[in-house]
């Protein structure tokens, strides 16, 4: 139960709007200045923690709550009362029931008549098709789960600073074509490197076009970074093939 101070922007966006932040009985209720903004219940909402604060999700809508006093609504998020309530994206405790094991049963195996001296031979269980094709949907599998444990491992932490659409599996493939293309063509590391090189320095020289064009918390000077990086790895790529 208390009151914090915060700031509220949406998904993408770098303006936010100083407010209060309010939590008692099961209720997370949002306050700018004199008006309320809404009120929820615990178990209506999913907050998913961020390095500075939650991403709030509510009626279909979501919004960045970045919180000073971050410690101490976590402390109280977590107390017993509000925790039964509470939806934590990607943090929900589920306890695992041991699985039932199949009761054992005496297979007989049926005789093979065999010609007098001759060796009984057990039938040889050959591979089907369908216990192939099981394993390789089964590889499938545990490689896009592996795919999208990293999309969200990098969504957290890469959150702040990017738009929400570029942490799906589509975006992945994509730059992932892109980067192979790179390498076959060195240049057009080059060619990126300096339209990123010269968007930061007008991006830096122009606080209008960096809060208007940059996505998320981006500052120009990761952006040079960037454009700096690209040309070095071109420079580095061309080396090595030529």
């Amino acid at each position: 139960m208390g009151t914090y101070s915060a700031s509220l922007r949406a998904v993408g966006d770098t303006t936010a709007l100083p407010a209060t932040v309010h939590l008692e009985d099961g209720q997370l209720s949002i306050a700018a200045g004199s008006h309320e903004i809404g009120s929820w219940s615990l178990a209506d909402i999913q907050l998913e923690p961020l390095p500075n604060g939650y991403r709030m999700a509510a009626e279909g809508d979501q919004i960045i709550i970045e919180l000073k006093e971050l410690d101490a609504f976590r402390e109280a998020l977590s107390n017993g009362r509000f925790k039964r309530r509470l939806k934590l994206r990607g943090k929900e405790n589920k306890t695992s029931r041991p699985a039932r094991q199949p009761a054992k049963t005496n297979v007989v195996k049926p005789a093979i008549r065999t010609r007098p001296g001759t060796p009984a031979q057990e039938p040889r269980s050959q591979p089907t098709k369908k216990s192939r094709s099981s394993s390789d949907e089964g590889l499938l599998t545990r490689g896009l789960d592996l795919l999208d444990h990293g999309i969200r491992q990098s969504q957290k932490r890469f959150g702040p600073y990017l738009p929400e659409w570029m942490f799906s599996r589509a975006m992945v493939f994509i730059l992932l074509t892109v980067f192979v293309v790179m390498l076959i063509f060195p240049v057009l590391f080059l060619i990126t490197g300096g339209l990123i090189i010269a968007f930061g320095a007008v991006a830096y020289s122009d606080p209008m076009i960096a809060s208007r064009w940059l996505p998320g918390r981006t500052q120009p000077p990761q952006v040079l970074i960037i454009g700096v990086g690209l040309l070095l790895l071109g420079v580095l790529v061309g080396v090595i093939t030529s």
